[in-house]
C-alpha cells in the first residue's frame, strides 16, 4: 500500500472545508426545523384587505407586514380566497398560518389561535344626512321613532334593533341604504361604519352623510393562527405578534396606517377605539 504524505498546503485546504461544514452546521441549528414560506389568507374587504392588480393592500396587510418586518420575517405570502367557508376550512386543515381579521367564538377558538391584542374594533352605527346632524341624535331606541328606518333584509344587526318597535323598512340589498337615504327615502340606516366610510370616500359622497355615535353593535377582530398549521413556534410568534401590535398602537404607526387609507376618518376611528 502507498501513503500520500500530506503537505502544508493540502492540511489547510482540510482544516478550512472542516471550519465552513462546522460554521453551515451551527448556522443551520439556529434555523426552525420547518422555516418556510408563511401562508397569510382573507377575504377581499376593502379597506381591510384586498388585490390591486397582483398587489395586496389594505389596512389589516399594512398592519401584519409591518409586524412580520419587526420580526425580521421576509419569506410570507398574501393569499385572497373567494368564500367564509373555504377561508375556514383552509385554516382547519392547516393549509393556511394565518388568518386575517376574524371574531372571537368557542367554535373558532377550537382550531384557531388568539393572539391576546385585537388590532380593529368594528362598528355598526346608524348613517344619517349630515344636514341633519343637529337633529337626529341616538342614545336609545327611542330618540329614532320618528324617523323613516331603512335596514338590509337578512342582516342580524341586533335583536335589540329588530325589537325595538321602530317602524323598519327592509331592502333587498345592504348597498342601496346609503343611496337611499341620499335620496331622502329613509332618515337612518344602519351601517358598517369603517366600510361604508371608505366607500363614500371613493364614490365622492362622504361629506354628505354623517354617523350617530353610539354604535348599535362593536366586536373586536384578530388576525388568528391555525393550531394545524405546521408553522413552527406558532405560540412565540404571537407573543411577539402581541408586542410589536402594543408598540405599534403607543407610537403611532398603527394610527399612521388608519389615515394612510380614511384620511381625517381614520383619526376620528382611533380615537373612538381608543380614546387618544
Amino acid at each position: 500500500m502507498i501513503h500520500r504524505q500530506d503537505t502544508p498546503a493540502s492540511w489547510s485546504f482540510r482544516q478550512t472545508v472542516y471550519l465552513l461544514a462546522m460554521i453551515i452546521g451551527l448556522t443551520i441549528s439556529h434555523f426552525p426545523a420547518h422555516a418556510r414560506t408563511l401562508v397569510i389568507e382573507g377575504l377581499e374587504e376593502p379597506p381591510l384587505k384586498w388585490l390591486s392588480g397582483k398587489k395586496p393592500q389594505g389596512i389589516d396587510v399594512d398592519i401584519m407586514t409591518e409586524i412580520l418586518r419587526e420580526m425580521d420575517i421576509d419569506d410570507y405570502e398574501f393569499r385572497f380566497v373567494n368564500s367564509g367557508r373555504r377561508l375556514l376550512h383552509n385554516a382547519k386543515q392547516g393549509f393556511s398560518d394565518i388568518v386575517l381579521t376574524l371574531s372571537q367564538n368557542d367554535a373558532r377558538s377550537a382550531y384557531l389561535l388568539y393572539p391576546e391584542e385585537n388590532h380593529l374594533l368594528l362598528d355598526w352605527r346608524f348613517a344619517i344626512r349630515a344636514e341633519d346632524i343637529d337633529t337626529i341624535h341616538f342614545d336609545d331606541y327611542s330618540d329614532l321613532r320618528a324617523y323613516r328606518m331603512g335596514a338590509a333584509a337578512g342582516y342580524s344587526y341586533t335583536p335589540t334593533f329588530w325589537g325595538s318597535e321602530l317602524d323598519i323598512e327592509t331592502v333587498a340589498r345592504n348597498d342601496l341604504l346609503i343611496p337611499m337615504l341620499l335620496e331622502k327615502r329613509f332618515d337612518v340606516v344602519p351601517v358598517n361604519y369603517l366600510s361604508t366610510v371608505y366607500e363614500t370616500i371613493q364614490n365622492g359622497s362622504r361629506s354628505e352623510i354623517a354617523f350617530l355615535q353610539n354604535p348599535l353593535r362593536r366586536a373586536a377582530y384578530y388576525n388568528t393562527f391555525s393550531r394545524a398549521s405546521d408553522y413552527p413556534d406558532k405560540e412565540t410568534f404571537l407573543a411577539r405578534y402581541d408586542e410589536i401590535l402594543r408598540d405599534m398602537r403607543h407610537d403611532g404607526r398603527l394610527v399612521a396606517i388608519f389615515r394612510r387609507y380614511l384620511g381625517q376618518d381614520g383619526l376620528d376611528l382611533w380615537k373612538s377605539q381608543y380614546g387618544n
